[in-house]
């Protein structure tokens, strides 16, 4: 039993286990800190260069805040795409968790797309350049570079309340979501990011007419390229052929304690009855457009009767071991 514990806590302090929850983190920041440049910041042509200037050298932290935001920004669409990475590695991309797994494709692409508006409104020297590749794109000139300054702010803003509404469909889909990292690595990665943005802030916002814009080809071309990615990692849980992982009750030695159904969070196990000529009885069957493999009723069952198809036992029973102890 000391040995269970002792491994399970090693998968629990693993900050590979937690990608998804340290993203949720620095959206948190995002949130906090977008919220105090909100107050601050005004979308206007001729007075974002002042009121960022504003930000950075008047308001009290206001430095530290905008270093914060941006680098929380970075933070949050590296996890993103390592959370993504690891759920492919591990297979969890495939049915029925295909759900979650296009969820997570979509607050992918709108991270990337939050970080990208909230960068051009910036306004610094990198900004102005991609404001002005969006503007010869659009073919609208710097006449009307006030609409486009306020499509992409308010694109900004509304894309968080989206992000917000897709993490509430992408976690409901997720047999054992963990939401919030342990309260010690919570600690450690704040401890972390605020060291950084002291040590290393923004740089000053500078305005300069005579910038160089970015082609507008190479922008073109990089939607494409990076729409044309996230369209085949949608399709993926569709086209793969990897087998899919589900459980299986012995039905012979299943006593019908429903112990594993109890414990089932996706409900995918239900009470069959079975009769012949000399008695009746009832068992547990899986139903497997429901489940997900995640392998709790494995670990909860009493009798031994079920298991996971297509999944290494040793793997399997480590991770039931490491979920349990995370639920205790």
């Amino acid at each position: 039993m000391n040995t269970i514990k002792e491994n399970s806590s090693r998968y629990l302090l693993n900050p590979t286990h937690y990608f998804g929850a340290i993203t949720i983190i620095f959206f948190l920041i995002q949130i906090v800190t977008g919220a105090i440049l909100v107050m601050n910041f005004i979308p206007y042509f001729t007075e974002a260069y002042q009121s960022l200037m504003y930000i950075t050298n008047t308001l009290p932290y206001g430095f530290f805040i905008r270093t914060l935001h941006r680098y929380s920004a970075f933070g949050m669409l590296i996890l993103c795409i390592l959370h993504m990475a690891r759920m492919f590695t591990t297979s969890r991309f495939l049915r029925p968790r295909d759900v979650g797994w296009t969820t997570g494709i979509v607050l992918l692409f709108f991270t990337a797309l939050v970080t990208l508006t909230g960068f051009i409104s910036s306004y610094d020297i990198w900004s102005q350049g991609l404001l002005q590749g969006f503007a010869e794109l659009f073919n609208i000139g710097r006449r009307d570079f006030q609409t486009l300054l306020s499509v992409n702010y308010g694109l900004h803003l509304l894309l968080h309340a989206l992000i917000l509404m897709f993490l509430i469909t992408h976690f409901s889909r997720i047999a054992r979501p963990k939401v919030f990292p342990p309260l010690s690595l919570t600690l450690v990665l704040l401890g972390v990011i605020t060291l950084i943005s002291g040590l290393f802030p923004v740089a000053q916002v500078v305005e300069d007419p005579t910038i160089q814009s970015f082609d507008p080809a190479r922008i073109i071309t990089s939607i494409i390229i990076f729409s044309a990615v996230l369209l085949l990692l949608v399709f993926l849980p569709y086209i793969s052929r990897k087998k899919r992982i589900y459980a299986f009750v012995d039905e012979n030695r299943c006593t019908g304690c429903m112990y594993c159904s109890e414990a089932c969070p996706k409900k995918a196990i239900e009470e069959k009855n079975i009769s012949n000529e000399h008695l009746q009885y009832n068992i547990a069957t899986v139903l497997r457009h429901k489940c997900q493999g995640c392998g709790i009723c494995v670990g909860a069952c009493r009798s031994s009767v079920i298991q996971l198809e297509n999944h290494n036992d040793e793997i399997m029973l480590e991770e039931v071991r490491s979920a349990w102890i995370e639920q205790a």
